[in-house]
């Protein structure tokens, strides 16, 4: 197959020819005859195909399912969207709604609150960043967990709750998750990193090939699995799915107030939760590396970043941190000194401006520092933590690049990075013979004000049209 009249740099028009799922040939347009079936691009910007590098896969098929309480500035308000949609409720099934953003409420959640609403049934309120829920007693109940007057549940406990929930759909979330990849080809996406809290590999074995590439994670608590499979990051699962990363969670997040801290919380003693303390981050670095699993490393706040560069540096095994929210200027030098990289959420950057503002005022200057990343040598990759942002690529770049959204000011503008840079950062291939044929014809050219809404007007995975509109 040729793309015929594509521009890649500047004005000039190429020919390129795929085969085999790889790009084949580059020649200037018209200066060689075509072997196949040809598409004309018609001048259209021709740029590798993006990848999200973070994503909670099933979750984020769920989470389109659930009731959307994002826009709530408080607890009753989330109690009445809740309470709205009850008529619509699957009998038999918990309620479960997603985006609360409890650190921007000037109330608390209150388990009665919840219980008011059905007492006997089950209700669960996921908070935006997935590190927190709010349940009512039924849920409690259901589960087997114990809840305070709160209804507050935290890290582990909410994530193991969280698993538990999304596996009473099981029977039904394969098939959501293959339905909702199938649709990011028109957002330009050609592969993500599956970093789901359950087993991402096990699932792939059993799900239908997916439409795009996916490298699953795998979470400590498989890894007895992981060694029984004999296969690292990179093995082949089903189709276009490969295993991934090792992933570990070391600390908790901002909106829930757990991201491990050098200094307290305002008006707390609080410094946030270590989820893994650092002796055995540096065990599950060795056993990992032994296994062949490169390492991704949860850390979003200072504290807990400059642990597991400490770890990486024991262990001395080389990986990527996950987040890197708050970075101090030393440990800035020593990701790029110890060849760490960034897989970072830019997009978390323009939810989490007020709660950087509320809860690490005086370190602003430290957080989300695309820029200083880019210019410091550290590898950056971009992701969007769906569905804690939409997997929607375009959002990192713009925010990126724009620092800005919705017509607000930008915020910290000197950590923008230019419009190739960012694109540079969502992709992991080039446009070059013999580099893998996942390629985006774009609509409009990629300038800063139209990034947010690029139109997308082809995709290819490995050379297959998973999207187009020409």
């Amino acid at each position: 197959m040729r793309l015929a009249r594509a521009r890649i740099d500047g004005d000039a028009l190429v020919d390129v020819d795929v085969a085999g799922g790889r790009i084949a040939a580059l020649s200037p347009a018209g200066s060689t005859r075509p072997a196949g079936d040809v598409l004309d691009l018609d001048g259209r910007r021709l740029i590798p195909g993006l990848w999200d590098e973070h994503v909670h896969v099933r979750t984020w098929a769920v989470s389109t399912r659930r009731i959307d309480v994002r826009s709530a500035t408080g607890p009753e308000e989330v109690a009445a969207l809740v309470r709205a949609a009850f008529p619509d409720a699957e009998p038999g099934l918990p309620v479960v709604a997603v985006g609360m953003r409890d650190g921007l409420w000037g109330g608390a959640p209150s388990r009665l609150l919840l219980d008011e609403i059905a007492p006997e049934v089950p209700v669960m309120v996921v908070s935006s960043d997935l590190h927190s829920s709010w349940s009512n007693a039924a849920l409690g109940r259901l589960l087997g967990v114990d809840l305070d007057d709160t209804g507050m549940l935290r890290e582990a406990a909410s994530f193991a709750a969280a698993v538990r929930v999304e596996a009473l759909v099981a029977d039904r979330a394969d098939g959501w998750v293959i339905e909702a990849l199938a649709g990011l080809g028109r957002r330009g996406v050609v592969g993500l990193v599956d970093l789901d809290f359950d087993d991402a590999v096990g699932a792939w074995e059993r799900r239908p090939a997916p439409p795009v590439r996916v490298d699953a994670g795998v979470y400590p608590q498989h890894l007895d699995a992981a060694e029984a499979r004999g296969a690292g990051t990179g093995a082949p699962i089903n189709g276009l799915a490969r295993v991934g990363p090792l992933k570990v969670i070391t600390d908790g997040s901002l909106g829930t107030r757990t991201a491990y801290c050098h200094a307290p919380y305002p008006g707390t003693a609080d410094r946030g939760v270590l989820e893994v303390p650092p002796e055995r981050l540096v065990e599950l670095l060795r056993r990992g590396a032994a296994l062949g699993l490169a390492p991704a490393i949860h850390a979003i706040g200072d504290a807990a970043n400059a642990l597991a560069l400490d770890a990486f540096a024991e262990a001395g095994v080389r990986g990527r941190i996950e987040h890197a929210q708050l970075l101090t200027e030393a440990d800035l030098g020593r990701m790029a000194e110890l060849g760490i990289g960034a897989s970072i959420q830019p997009e978390h950057m323009l939810d989490d401006r007020g709660l950087v503002a509320r809860f690490w005022g005086d370190r602003a200057g430290d957080a989300f520092r695309v820029g200083s990343l880019v210019a410091a040598g550290v590898d950056v990759v971009f992701g969007s933590d769906a569905p804690v942002t939409p997997l929607d690529p375009w959002f990192a770049v713009s925010a990126a690049v724009t620092r800005s959204r919705d017509g607000d000011p930008p915020w910290q503008p000197w950590e923008a990075v230019d419009v190739e840079t960012a694109l540079r950062l969502s992709a992991r291939s080039r446009i070059a013979v013999g580099e893998p044929a996942d390629l985006v014809a774009l609509g409009a050219d990629p300038t800063p004000e139209r990034l947010r809404t690029m139109p997308v007007d082809l995709t290819l995975v490995a050379g297959g049209i998973t999207h187009t509109g020409l």
